[in-house]
């Protein structure tokens, strides 16, 4: 199923945060760059709730086989990458991580058990793990019920997310619900596609420069909420991009963007921090070089023999509708 709009919100996703790190390494990091960074996640968590109830819906699975055929493929799809890369600090980088840690860190549960984050991108993979959760139930609750059903819900998740702070730090989740149920809700009004695709890239740059220059500076969360809920509210209306180069482009960088996302911290700290004192040429080169090579490796190697690997433990016997590309899924 091809998905321009789709592709095209998670490779910017994944290149806000890329350029956020990268400045923040290079030059230092200001409120813009931080903005850009949160931004860029703020988008895969639409993105991650849309795509995921979208699969959902074309399994056409119910009750147990439902919820297995999804955690496995949830679990094939975000462990064994994150693994590697985790595996790889733990054994070459210099700092000291204890044995707990690590296990924290390759459960995705840090911010459960408060354990230091072995990279700085591991706390929304945490928070997009226990979001998984919920999602199937939420397939279940809202997709035959009205819409305002979930409009309310989404509402209801302001004052709760408002609320989390006081009461745990592990029920963290809460806080960034309502920019996955932004996701829900594009699901929920999808096929309404009425306004041409060539608005989509400017409604996006739009909401970000609203963003990065009203809410993010003011440090709080209404507007990561609000950013997210334009997103999804606008998404299900427009037309898919007509423009072949920019799609193919966006199709590939969506297609290595989960490599591109979870290898560029240690590859920074080993390029900008361990040859800082090499030319600065060289330290691109070093950087960019690895980033390629191992997002390749990794993807090919480990991240797509394990969604297909996944693919086939979850899978009925009878046949199944085709599955959907890996980075959409």
């Amino acid at each position: 199923m091809l998905k321009p709009n789709l592709d095209f919100l998670r490779a910017v996703a994944v290149l806000l945060v890329l350029a956020a790190h990268v400045a923040g390494y290079t030059i230092r990091t200001n409120p813009t760059s931080f903005a850009l960074g949160q931004l860029g996640v703020m988008l895969f968590f639409v993105h991650t709730s849309l795509v995921l109830m979208q699969s959902l819906e074309r399994q056409q699975l119910a009750g147990a086989a439902m919820f297995r055929a999804f955690y496995l493929q949830r679990a094939c799809r975000i462990y064994p990458l994150a693994a590697v890369m985790l595996l790889g600090i733990y054994l070459f980088m210099d700092a000291r991580w204890t044995p707990f840690e690590l296990l924290a860190n390759l459960l995705l549960i840090q911010n459960l058990v408060y354990a230091r984050y072995m990279s700085t991108v591991l706390w929304s993979l945490c928070l997009e793990v226990q979001m998984y959760l919920l999602l199937p139930l939420l397939f279940l609750l809202f997709r035959h019920r009205p819409l305002r059903w979930l409009l309310a819900l989404w509402a209801l998740s302001i004052p709760l997310a408002l609320l989390q702070p006081m009461l745990s730090p592990r029920l963290s989740v809460v806080e960034f619900a309502p920019c996955f149920l932004a996701g829900v809700l594009a699901w929920r009004l999808q096929d309404r596609a009425r306004l041409p695709g060539w608005m989509w890239p400017l409604l996006l740059a739009a909401a970000c420069l609203v963003f990065v220059v009203y809410a993010e500076p003011r440090a709080n969360n209404y507007g990561r909420w609000l950013v997210c809920l334009a997103v999804g509210l606008a998404i299900p209306w427009l037309r898919e991009l007509a423009a072949p180069r920019l799609n193919r482009a966006c199709k590939f960088i969506a297609k290595y963007s989960y490599g591109i996302y979870l290898f560029h911290p240690p590859l920074m700290w080993l390029a900008f921090r361990t040859l800082e004192k090499v030319h600065p040429f060289w330290q691109w080169g070093v950087f960019l070089a690895l980033m390629v090579l191992l997002t390749g490796l990794g993807y090919h190697l480990v991240e797509l023999p394990m969604i297909r690997l996944g693919a086939r433990w979850s899978q009925r016997p009878a046949a199944l509708p085709p599955i959907a590309p890996e980075w959409n899924r």
